[in-house]
């Protein structure tokens, strides 16, 4: 009968890297600007508008009833337009 094959055993040849190169020399910064330093902020005092206060009442009056429910009506009709091109 025929031996059974085991596997091969196999080596790996792992060559040795040539050393980094060498870094660049340093670069001579001598025609450059110097660095502009921040001027320390000023602290003043701004000035606080206050917008008056206006009640819950006043603020209702201001939009007629109409409007409110018109928009209203045109948001449903584009949700329902959008509905239906999704499903058609």
């Amino acid at each position: 009968m025929a031996e059974a094959q085991s596997p091969k055993k196999e080596t790996a040849r792992i060559s040795v890297l040539p050393d980094p190169p060498k870094p660049a020399p340093t670069v001579q910064m001598k025609k450059t600007q110097p660095l502009i330093t921040m001027p320390e902020p000023k602290m003043g005092g701004a000035p606080v508008n206050v917008a008056p206060v206006i009640t819950r009442d006043e603020d209702v009056d201001l939009v007629p009833m109409s409007l409110c429910w018109g928009v209203l009506g045109a948001s449903a009709l584009i949700l329902l337009i959008q509905i239906w091109n999704y499903f058609a």
